[in-house]
């Protein structure tokens, strides 16, 4: 069985303009609980994507925009409860997957390349994926120092 992303916002590429166009995403809250169960944080407050798809020929397509979020995490050091900002730029280039490196002409201002099939990219799944990369893996409250070290 075949499982649906927790944050899925289908996009067909052969129904993009060919200027390009602008879309919003927002998580829902049974999207955020399943993001949070996903992510290992103690909950996802918000998560919303202001992004600007723009084909590119041969299938490609460029999203580039910003993603915000804020995360429920407890500190790595005083298990305090605190909040987790994300305000982080998205830039990645699709490329239809049965086309293989030097078939097509890649952007050099995309950070990252994503393969796709079928037609179709899945924005809220490349958004869900760029905030797992983005997260900070060692929340630390401010002020939260380790406990000295014994070396004895």
């Amino acid at each position: 069985m075949i499982s649906r992303p927790e944050f899925s916002r289908p996009v067909t590429v052969a129904t993009l303009k060919p200027g390009g166009e602008a879309v919003t995403l927002t998580a829902t809250e049974a999207e955020r609980q399943a993001l949070a169960r996903r992510l290992g944080v103690e909950g996802v407050r918000e998560v919303e994507a202001e992004l600007r798809l723009a084909p590119r020929g041969k299938g490609l397509v460029a999203v580039r925009g910003r993603l915000r979020a804020t995360l429920d995490r407890l500190c790595v050091v005083s298990l305090e409860p605190i909040a987790e900002r994300i305000d982080e730029p998205l830039s990645i280039l699709f490329r239809p997957e049965d086309s293989g490196p030097g078939e097509v002409e890649l952007d050099a201002e995309a950070e990252d390349e994503e393969p796709y099939e079928g037609g179709t990219i899945d924005l809220g799944e490349a958004v869900s994926q760029t905030l797992a990369l983005v997260m900070d893996p060692w929340p630390r409250a401010p002020g939260a120092e380790a406990p000295p070290h014994d070396a004895t």
